[in-house]
């Protein structure tokens, strides 16, 4: 006994071609997602370790230009495509040890090598016998710093950041463990840098021995942009 054989359509073997090109562009956008997620977690590394590093804002002593939570994008130091200068009135996103911890904060460079220095009690500056224009502080009475508990701030956790580079805050230091110590006038050392907070009552700076004069090596980045929240997005310019 023969058995018939249907004969294939032209129509059924047009829907068969769509059905296999279907399948073949889905696994393609599947692998090119793929492609592009792996090129931006690269591309990701790549800017965190040698273009920029993020600043998660913990204290109110910038609180004229930058507010705690606030996310600051900035450009590394060590940066090989670096457009910003380190100068007076750069935000300079600092490392320092207090406590025997290594920590992070963000403060702004009032003076740099060779620069005289005087603080008045106010909190207003002279620099080389010519007080600073400055319409980012914000001036109360500096005799009595007592009061809010202030915290130094530092850098967001990165997953991309090596062991060396992860912030330990301390939210216990208060006010009151904060000396305006330094003596008046004072010359600023080769490779040293004096900066201030904005808020020259609520945040420990150069003011104090404690903290003391910035060593350049010890500057990490220069603040450019507030990424987050949403609504306070925006470039930072300098003083």
């Amino acid at each position: 006994m023969s058995r018939s054989i249907g004969r294939v359509t032209e129509a059924q073997v047009r829907r068969e071609m769509i059905r296999l090109d279907g399948k073949q562009s889905r696994k393609r956008f599947r692998i090119g997602a793929l492609i592009l997620l792996a090129a931006a977690l690269v591309a990701g590394t790549l800017a965190s370790k040698f273009l920029f590093a993020l600043a998660d804002i913990r204290t109110r002593g910038m609180s004229a230009t930058l507010l705690s939570g606030d996310v600051v994008l900035c450009e590394r130091m060590d940066s090989p495509v670096r457009t910003s200068e380190l100068g007076r009135g750069s935000l300079a996103l600092i490392k320092y040890q207090d406590s025997g911890m290594q920590r992070e904060t963000v403060r702004r460079v009032i003076a740099v090598a060779g620069d005289e220095v005087q603080v008045e009690e106010d909190g207003h500056v002279v620099v080389n016998g010519e007080p600073l224009e400055e319409p980012y502080a914000e001036y109360r009475s500096m005799t009595d710093w007592s009061g809010d508990e202030d915290n130094p701030g530092g850098a967001l956790e990165n997953p991309f950041a090596s062991p060396d580079e992860v912030v330990v805050p301390d939210e216990t230091e208060t006010v009151d463990e904060r000396v305006n110590d330094m003596t008046y006038p004072l010359t600023v050392s080769e490779g040293q840098l004096f900066v201030m907070c904005d808020d020259r009552e609520n945040a420990m700076d150069s003011r104090s021995s404690r903290f003391g004069l910035v060593n350049e090596a010890n500057v990490l980045g220069l603040a450019r942009a507030i990424i987050w929240p949403v609504h306070r997005a925006g470039i930072l310019a300098d003083g």
